[in-house]
């Protein structure tokens, strides 16, 4: 079965009364864990060789947000599971612009060779900018990068894409249907791999006005911010 985050449900009961997302920091941030809650979450996490492949998700990629931590989600998520579970060896192969075939050619085989027993795989948008995206290319580069870490025993785990397109930029419009084929390729191979699936299409940090950066294509650190709580929260319930 594919373990996903209750992001959703959570967001819908909020108190009505919080400030406007304009004016959160991290501290106040309804989508954020403070560092105690999260710690605590983690505190019987079994992983301790983590590697994390992919594109610029992977990566790190985004600008600075007043009033949050300056770390990409990736490093939150390490700090946490160190703060619970003391030594855990971590390896970031992420490329910024990386496609599937790339991470399958380039990333694959050092990870594997770090010997992981949780490997993290975030790639798929960098496949969408092309006239034409070819999803069937796309979930046969993921499965083989699913399957290869299965097959030395590592759990798996992903997410999908947020929907976070400006409505307000004609040019990345036909991006929100292609963002959402991508998703469904990705829950398609999570499921097939029971890997740990954390869902970010619907998340609202998506729809915040000012979650996005200058590029407009990736998340501020507010955004990872909240991405890093989410995958938390999925790593939590998954062991």
């Amino acid at each position: 079965m594919t373990e996903a985050s209750g992001s959703t449900t959570a967001a819908a009961d909020r108190d009505l009364g919080a400030p406007p997302e304009q004016a959160y920091t991290e501290a106040t941030d309804p989508d954020c864990l403070p560092d105690e809650v999260a710690v605590d979450m983690l505190r019987a996490a079994p992983w301790r060789r983590i590697a994390l492949v992919g594109d610029s998700t992977a990566h790190g990629a985004g600008d600075p947000s007043p009033g949050y931590r300056e770390m990409y989600w990736a490093p939150r998520v390490i700090q946490v599971l160190r703060a619970a579970v003391g030594e855990v060896e971590f390896l970031n192969t992420g490329r910024i612009n990386a496609t599937t075939r790339q991470v399958l050619d380039e990333q694959l085989d050092t990870a594997l060779a770090f010997d992981p027993d949780l490997l993290y795989i975030a790639c798929g948008g960098n496949d969408l900018w092309t006239d034409t995206p070819d999803y069937d290319a796309a979930e046969a580069n993921l499965e083989r990068i699913f399957a290869a870490g299965k097959a030395i025993g590592a759990r798996l785990a992903t997410m999908t894409i947020a929907d976070a397109v400006p409505e307000h930029i004609p040019q990345l419009r036909p991006f929100h249907e292609r963002l959402d084929l991508l998703n469904q390729v990705i829950r398609r191979v999570a499921t097939r791999h029971d890997a740990i699936l954390i869902d970010l299409w619907w998340h609202p940090v998506g729809r915040r006005p000012t979650v996005m950066s200058a590029d407009n294509i990736h998340f501020n650190i507010s955004g990872h911010a909240v991405v890093a709580a989410e995958v938390i929260k999925a790593l939590a319930a998954a062991h």
